[in-house]
């Protein structure tokens, strides 16, 4: 029979142990994190920081993961630290461009007004919550892989799906880079569009970079820790909303007004690069 101290001890390690979990820790840090950027988004009226917060918080979400992961094999950590980078360079991307914007995307502008006064808190649901919960659905895979732990099961299959995911990364930076050199240089409202470069290969160089580093993570995941395969959805996931609903979709809707895109899109592909 356990005394009283010693059942309030249990409580006590039983909750610590919960709270250990790579999937509570991700957990308690995106709410955490979609809470104070509503917050400041009702003090600046902006809810366009949230973008950046994008890469900025599964670069947390799997920094949480890995300090309360136990027996985590070197490749499960390597996948971490390479979220970590893909999350700290978008973030960086994404605040740099938010600075020189100088004002709320328009995305948002429209959801302002379509929503009037009640914008303020239903953007706590409408913006914050629902890419809060998202990231937290995307980050599934390496959350399982830090709670399980262990050796690799296939490592020389984990590595290449860390090459592949590395591949993707550099794509979508490098795209990145030349939007912004373009944008730097094009004569605003002249028309001008991007086709050099990673442009020439795909309209959407950047996202399906994107797509490809989350396959890699998966990939390389589920050859670590064969456990996680039921976490497919989060690749999944991540490449429908890049190409039907705030990616490619969402930004050629805008575009197509632009002379000269319909003949680019004719001889350019939407989304997987054309090689030759």
């Amino acid at each position: 029979m356990l005394t009283g101290r010693e059942k309030r001890l249990s409580f006590i390690f039983m909750i610590a142990c919960i709270l250990s979990s790579s999937f509570t820790a991700a957990a308690i840090t995106v709410l955490i994190l979609m809470i104070s950027l509503w917050i400041v988004s009702l003090v600046r009226g902006d809810a366009s920081i949230i973008d950046m917060f994008w890469g900025g918080g599964f670069a947390l979400v799997a920094l949480a993961a890995l300090l309360t992961a136990d027996n985590t094999g070197p490749l499960t950590m390597a996948t971490a630290l390479m979220v970590i980078l893909w999350g700290v360079r978008l973030f960086t991307h994404l605040n740099i461009r938010w600075r020189k914007e100088g004002e709320e995307d328009y995305r948002y502008q429209k959801m302002r007004a379509h929503h009037g006064d009640k914008f303020w808190w239903r953007s706590l649901f409408t913006v914050f919550a629902l890419q809060g919960g998202l990231m937290y659905l995307i980050a599934m895979p390496y959350m399982t892989a830090l709670y399980i732990g262990g050796d690799a099961a296939l490592p020389g299959l984990a590595v290449i799906g860390l090459l592949i995911a590395f591949g993707g990364l550099a794509m979508e930076t490098l795209a990145d880079i030349q939007l912004t050199k373009f944008r730097a240089t094009a004569n605003a409202g002249s028309g001008n569009l991007l086709t050099d470069g990673w442009w020439s290969r795909t309209r959407h160089p950047n996202y399906f970079g994107d797509a490809l580093f989350w396959w890699g993570i998966y990939l390389a995941i589920v050859a670590a820790t064969p456990e996680a395969i039921w976490t497919i959805f989060a690749p999944v996931l991540m490449t429908y909303l890049l190409v039907n609903v705030s990616g490619a979709a969402m930004l050629e809707r805008r575009l197509i007004k632009k002379p000269g895109y319909e003949a680019y899109m004719q001889r350019t592909n939407r989304f997987f690069p054309k090689i030759f």
